[in-house]
């Protein structure tokens, strides 16, 4: 029973105080109630008492339907009375003691729609008050789940980082004797991941948008000139290994154009386009093109390097095809990205030239 009174108080009643096309024809049938059980007991009720049932109608239309419909109910009952209860049935005369009657019964009635206005609003209050306090809790308790996810999650990269790197060292310093040249290379590869990871760390460590992360990463080896670099293709989002490895092939592939390729002159450039396309079991191919132009005839390199393993074999899964040619290299990329590790953002990312 109490649960069922609550129920009424929190839930029922506000949700029907604030729909009047409700609210108002509650009043007027609990108006009409009140005003056939008056005239049914009038034979045991003596004239005194004319508004013995106008009070509860008042009562309860303001607490059901609200301040509106409990106005209506008194200047209803008010009237009615008036009519057939002072001297009755009829308006006049206007007595004296008829005047007190109605002003004490429009008194106690504003009272009582008064008091109960007040109690309704405080009650919805409350409820409102314990509605944002539950959701505070829940956002609270997700909160520390995210953290906690993301905690695991920093860790897990940083492990894979700190891996990454001291490889990166040991077989930079195997392949470069020359201090400064091994410092030099080393900051730029660490650099590349640095960029990589910071755009993966902007997402709460879900990935990186891979449009962002190839501007981004070759931004710092684009020589001056508004057509030196272009770059198109749909985005998504690729998780941070993909995108660390990816980084590094960019990366490499940028310094060599610097050294030997089309960014070694002031007219080459270079452009990066790629594609992704769903296959039947919903992961995505994943081909993107390196094309270099205007650039100086390119040969294949005697010795394979450091720079030439990370090409070729750096980006997970992938398979990786290079051709020197007069005008610079073609390097063509194609990796299949599984489903859980790619997701497609809206539109298509703009060309940048």
């Amino acid at each position: 029973m109490v649960q069922v009174v609550d129920n009424l108080i929190e839930r029922a009643f506000p949700r029907l105080r604030r729909k009047p096309q409700y609210a108002y024809p509650i009043a007027v049938a609990i108006f009409a109630l009140a005003a056939s059980t008056r005239l049914a007991l009038s034979r045991w009720l003596e004239n005194g008492t004319p508004f013995l049932t106008f009070f509860v109608a008042v009562l309860l239309t303001s607490l059901i339907a609200g301040t509106g419909p409990g106005l209506l109910v008194a200047a209803a009952s008010l009237l009615f009375s008036w009519y057939f209860f002072f001297p009755g049935p009829g308006w006049l005369p206007l007595s004296t003691d008829t005047i007190v009657a109605l002003a004490s019964f429009t008194f106690f009635s504003l009272l009582i729609v008064a008091v109960v206005h007040l109690l309704n609003r405080k009650v919805e209050g409350l409820i409102n008050e314990r509605s944002r306090s539950e959701a505070l809790l829940q956002d609270s308790a997700l909160g520390e789940m995210q953290l906690e996810q993301l905690n695991g999650e920093l860790r897990h990269r940083l492990k894979n980082t700190f891996a990454v790197i001291a490889g990166l060292i040991s077989q930079s310093a195997r392949y470069t004797r020359d201090v400064d040249k091994f410092a030099q290379v080393l900051a730029g590869r660490l650099s590349a991941m640095g960029n990589a990871m910071d755009l993966v760390a902007t997402r709460s460590f879900i990935g990186a948008s891979l449009s962002e992360l190839i501007a981004e990463t070759l931004k710092p080896l684009v020589p001056p000139g508004s057509t030196r670099f272009a770059m198109r293709g749909p985005d998504t989002i690729v998780p941070g290994d993909v995108a660390s490895a990816l980084a590094l092939t960019l990366h490499e592939l940028g310094t060599n154009a610097i050294k030997y390729g089309a960014w070694s002159n002031d007219r080459g450039a270079v452009s990066v386009t790629w594609t992704l396309v769903r296959l039947d079991n919903d992961d995505n191919r994943f081909e993107l093109l390196w094309s270099e132009r205007g650039g100086p005839a390119v040969t294949a390199p005697e010795r394979r390097g450091l720079g030439t393993t990370l090409i070729d074999s750096g980006f997970p899964t992938a398979q990786v095809e290079r051709e020197f040619n007069e005008d610079g290299v073609q390097c063509r990329l194609v990796a299949v990205l599984k489903q859980a590790t790619t997701r497609r953002t809206r539109g298509r990312a703009p060309s940048i030239r």
